[in-house]
């Protein structure tokens, strides 16, 4: 039997992408260093967890091997046709960019529908009072950017109202890079070492602080579609709240990690402060914009 395989990529935590084929086979495998077996093995669960959800917008679990000789270990999953969709997004006008963010919002709705368990709901409300921790790291332990004076005040001022919106089984980390796109330009989504109980906010959250910056449009697509276009009143605060957190925290952990990705991270706090207009306002500019707004009308002539 011949064995191939094509390296797709290797993500930030160093663990490599590839597909390999045999005969009559053909697999994503997700391989890396033993010490990163933690990581894969919560890939392999993530997949578990939310193809029985989502049979068409995630990859199929096959197998995960803990034990190897060679000291690496991978997870296997059946693997599909598919591109990146940032490659698609760079060339796509702003309205398919839009449709395109809708079908991706209504995908993480389904994943978010995976049903919790007593112990699940308690570790989502556990994280989420966790939060202040964060933000205590980011002032004592982090990196500091300049003018965060309006998300800590943010924070603060309106801490005692910032409760978790709605438990879910969170996709985890979720940014543009983690999707992909087949030929009928249908999504599916990377396994996920991030996963777990948490507050849908947080991957809401995560696609403002990690792709709102380049494809703002895409972003309004998701919350549009993740909400069925009825965006509840209350989601804004808390989605506003995580954000001004993940400015700090996520940005800061970043910049610590990497001391080359400081002026970045400050320049990604500084954009998502400017989104709310210094934590004024709940609702991003990017989704109350007219251009926005233009953008939904021309989708419902083209019917998409």
């Amino acid at each position: 039997m011949q064995l191939t395989y094509k390296k797709l990529f290797t993500d930030e935590n160093e663990v490599e992408y590839c597909v390999v084929k045999t005969d009559s086979t053909q697999c994503l495998c997700l391989q890396g260093k033993s010490q990163l077996l933690p990581r894969i093995k919560k890939a392999f669960l993530s997949a578990k967890t939310f193809y029985p959800q989502a049979t068409d917008s995630f990859f199929e679990p096959l197998s995960v091997n803990t034990t190897t000789t060679d000291g690496i270990v991978n997870a296997l999953f059946t693997n599909v046709e598919a591109s990146f969709v940032k490659t698609f997004l760079q060339m796509a006008p702003l309205e398919w960019q839009y449709a395109t963010g809708k079908k991706l919002g209504r995908i993480l709705k389904d994943l978010h529908s995976v049903p919790l368990t007593d112990t699940q709901k308690k570790k989502a409300s556990e994280r989420h009072s966790k939060f202040m921790e964060h933000l205590a790291t980011y002032v004592a332990d982090l990196p500091h950017f300049k003018n965060d004076k309006f998300a800590m005040d943010a924070i603060s001022m309106r801490y005692d109202h910032f409760k978790i919106f709605r438990p879910v089984m969170r996709y985890g980390s979720l940014k543009h890079q983690k999707v992909m796109i087949r030929k009928d330009s249908s999504l599916i989504l990377l396994p996920s070492y991030s996963f777990g109980p948490g507050d849908l906010c947080e991957d809401l959250a995560s696609l403002e602080c990690e792709s709102a910056g380049i494809y703002p449009v895409l972003c309004a697509g998701v919350i549009d579609g993740y909400f069925s276009g009825k965006v509840p009143t209350k989601f804004w605060l808390h989605f506003a709240l995580y954000c001004a957190l993940y400015s700090l925290w996520k940005c800061g952990l970043k910049a610590k990690k990497d001391s080359k990705e400081l002026i970045k991270m400050q320049q990604n706090c500084d954009r998502i402060r400017e989104d709310f207009a210094n934590y004024t306002k709940p609702v991003p500019n990017w989704y109350s914009s007219d251009k926005l707004q233009k953008i939904k009308e021309r989708c419902i002539k083209l019917g998409l």
